[in-house]
């Protein structure tokens, strides 16, 4: 595992942002596509800044302290058909260690509310780190203002009709990423995107 530090939010004009990771030694990175919710909390957990009501991550960063556990660190430990996997390793008030399954982004989120370590396992690390294009840091301030996503899920209906019908290979990869950004599964959209956008050249 080798420990990470956020290094900056990305806000895009597309409907998902990513979270830069960078190694505290050595020049390896992590991307991570995230959501807008996830990008503000991340923003503000970054710099220090405190929402104007609690959001879910203050809240249970609450908990935790009420309930006397413990946040020892987080970790990204594998990636899957795109999509990144994370887990977070508490010590309860009994003193027994527990491991939960995450999204990365909350993981991240909550360890930088807590000022617990990330870790990140090598094998999802890059070496190199590409921008993409109309990208800007994000403060917390500035996604305050972002909303979700407004594309629809597939409907049942479509997908029926999808069944009895022949679709081309993009058709198919357009619904699916349809599907992915309305289950906020930002990381598959992503792939998806990717994807599309091979197919189109």
């Amino acid at each position: 595992m080798v420990e990470m530090e956020v290094h900056r939010v990305q806000v895009s004009s597309r409907a998902y942002h990513r979270v830069v990771l960078r190694a505290k030694q050595g020049e390896s990175s992590l991307h991570i596509v995230i959501g807008p919710s996830e990008a503000r909390a991340i923003a503000l957990g970054h710099k220090q800044q405190e929402s104007p009501r609690p959001l879910s991550y203050d809240m249970a960063v609450g908990l935790l302290r009420e309930a006397g556990a413990q946040i020892q660190h987080v970790a990204i430990t594998d990636l899957q058909d795109g999509i990144y996997y994370a887990e977070i390793h508490v010590t309860g008030s009994d003193g027994d260690d527990r491991v939960v399954d995450s999204r990365p982004s909350d993981a991240i989120a909550l360890a930088l509310r807590w000022q617990a370590p990330i870790f990140a396992a090598e094998a999802v690390l890059e070496e190199d780190e590409s921008d993409w294009d109309e990208e800007d840091e994000a403060n917390g301030n500035d996604l305050l203002e972002l909303t979700e996503p407004s594309e629809g899920s597939v409907s049942m209906e479509e997908l029926l009709a999808d069944a009895q019908q022949d679709l081309t290979e993009t058709q198919m990869l357009e619904k699916r990423l349809r599907q992915a950004v309305a289950e906020e599964a930002y990381e598959e959209a992503a792939r998806l995107r990717d994807r599309l956008a091979t197919l189109n050249d």
